[in-house]
């Protein structure tokens, strides 16, 4: 029988990457005797609940009918903030160090032109972004950028709003969205994927790191959905490397373990003579099969 760390006395360690998926099985399982006492703790705890019982009746008979009018009036409640609730946003506040203004040049309807002089502001928003240094101006500093929107009504009295770009960024990915409305810039956003994916920092080191040295409060929230839209950004330049590879007179192709929870997957690398592409999937034929595919795609193009 071949020895693994949980039929010997050997270390986790040891244990090869497809045989660690059901090592904690067992701790998934009670021991035995633990069923007992909780059955004994559920029974104690139904008695004194069953003792109660009768006194509280009559209190929750009176109480119905105003229970009952409550769960109306919230049924009628419009969803999202209600009037008079206290509004929650960024506690930290950064100085302004530029404003843009945002126009409307033409109506949306009659295509009629719009002077800037009748418009009227309608929402605001501020993005943080990262000024890198230059040979006249060494180190890296903050910038907050404050973007104001504006709408115009023209002479024919139809409204045109100049809202931010938003757009879905892939067919493969269809729930993130690229968006002009947002808290980070760019040059932000480039230095929190390095951090991620260069120096492998995890969201807590990240959170630490801009607060220490750039005074910058990041919610893990925010880095995530950061992380996530600049990778979909990129997502098309992944034909592009395919293509390379795919033309490359030499290729060199490598595997190891790759655990996502409690799926056992494999990072595949693929090095080219000009291009590495990693990709993240099984050992078997579904990684030649999608390959195949993407090369007949980008073929057929």
């Amino acid at each position: 029988m071949r020895q693994t760390s949980r039929n010997s006395s050997r270390p986790p360690s040891s244990d090869l990457p497809w045989d660690k998926a059901g090592i904690n099985d067992e701790d998934q399982h009670p021991q035995q005797g633990q069923d007992e006492f909780t059955g004994m703790d559920d029974y104690i705890r139904d008695t004194e609940e069953a003792s109660k019982t009768g006194s509280e009746e009559n209190t929750q008979d009176e109480a119905q009918p105003t229970k009952q009018l409550e769960d109306e009036a919230s049924d009628r409640r419009k969803p999202g903030k209600q009037p008079g609730a206290p509004g929650y946003g960024r506690e930290q506040k950064i100085a302004v160090t530029a404003e843009e203004h945002h126009y409307p040049t033409d109506c949306a309807r009659c295509d009629r032109e719009l002077k800037q002089d009748a418009a009227t502001a309608y929402t605001a928003f501020e993005t943080v972004d990262v000024k890198w240094a230059d040979p006249n101006k060494p180190g890296m500093s903050l910038t907050n950028t404050k973007h104001t929107y504006y709408k115009t009504v023209c002479a024919r009295g139809h409204c045109t709003q100049q809202a931010p770009h938003r757009q879905v960024t892939h067919s493969s990915t269809p729930n993130i969205f690229l968006s002009e409305w947002r808290l980070l810039g760019p040059e932000l956003a480039a230095l929190i994927v390095c951090l991620a994916y260069r120096i492998r920092l995890s969201r807590a080191r990240i959170q630490e790191l801009l607060s220490d040295w750039l005074d910058l409060e990041i919610s893990v929230g925010t880095l995530h959905a950061t992380l996530h839209e600049s990778g979909a950004a990129v997502l098309p330049v992944e034909d592009e490397l395919v293509a390379a590879i795919q033309s490359s007179g030499l290729l060199h192709v490598d595997e190891t373990s790759w655990r996502e929870l409690n799926t056992l997957l494999w990072l595949w690398v693929f090095c080219g003579q000009d291009v590495v592409v990693y990709w993240i999937a099984g050992r078997g034929s579904e990684l030649l099969q999608r390959i195949r595919q993407r090369f007949s795609r980008l073929a057929d193009e």
